[in-house]
């Protein structure tokens, strides 16, 4: 009986003796002090920001009135003195005045609306039947009107008008109508805000389209397309002025 007991306390000495020198084996969960953490989740997906959008460049709506981005100081009544390339210096009473709102569309669909730049000008109508027009940087003395209907206008510019479009505006487009052959500067759409004095037929809130066309010696042509029978289309051919040449009288 001793004998059996001193064998089995040997069997438990080396049973303990062995786990000594056995390492232990860690959970999945474990790890050694100091890089503790727990189960790892797939890092959050970095979250993708789309692209800056530019900000617009072109014009916005506007809903207060701004004043004529030029010739503002002129009245109904003053006289004004103009350096006409021709006729050389005039001094003509100003009879009556139409403010135009410049429009303009985001994009050409056809579902896009017209609105309102800000960008205010001014045509005076001077004695002698003189029609003084500035738009953005260019200015217009204008003697001769010739009234057309929507026939003349499809047959003898919107062609024409049609291709400068197109090209988004940067083609050189030529088409000729007495007295001359025409470039196309500028294109565009109108309103008028108000008329005052006498001379013009203009009513206020009417909307056109124009063009605005250049030939040789400073010859120049606007075309008025008015929408819907809101005014008289018209084509006016003058000469082109710059701005030194218009002087209060």
């Amino acid at each position: 009986m001793a004998g059996c007991l001193f064998a089995l306390g040997l069997l438990f000495y080396l049973i303990g003796v062995i786990q000594l020198f056995v390492p232990q084996r860690r959970s999945a969960s474990q790890s050694p002090v100091g890089f503790n953490r727990s189960p790892q989740s797939p890092a959050p997906p970095t979250p993708i920001r789309p692209a800056p959008v530019p900000l617009k460049s072109g014009p916005q709506e506007v809903n207060s009135v701004n004043e004529l981005q030029q010739l503002g100081s002129i009245q109904v009544g003053q006289r004004i003195k103009v350096q006409h390339p021709v006729q050389g210096e005039l001094s003509l009473h100003v009879l009556g005045r139409v403010r135009f709102a410049e429009l303009w569309q985001q994009n050409r669909s056809p579902q896009s609306p017209w609105v309102r730049t800000g960008n205010q000008f001014a045509g005076f109508w001077l004695e002698t039947n003189v029609l003084l027009l500035n738009w953005q940087t260019r200015f217009y003395c204008l003697d001769e009107k010739v009234p057309l209907n929507d026939n003349d206008i499809a047959r003898d510019f919107a062609p024409h008008a049609r291709k400068f479009a197109q090209s988004d505006q940067t083609a050189d487009v030529y088409f000729a109508y007495p007295p001359a052959m025409w470039h196309i500067d500028d294109i565009g759409k109108f309103e008028i805000l108000s008329v005052e004095g006498e001379g013009l037929p203009d009513r206020a809130g009417a909307v056109g389209r124009f063009i605005h066309a250049s030939g040789d010696n400073h010859r120049a042509l606007v075309l008025e397309d008015y929408e819907g029978g809101s005014g008289q289309d018209m084509v006016w051919t003058g000469y082109a002025l710059e701005a030194a040449h218009i002087q209060p009288g």
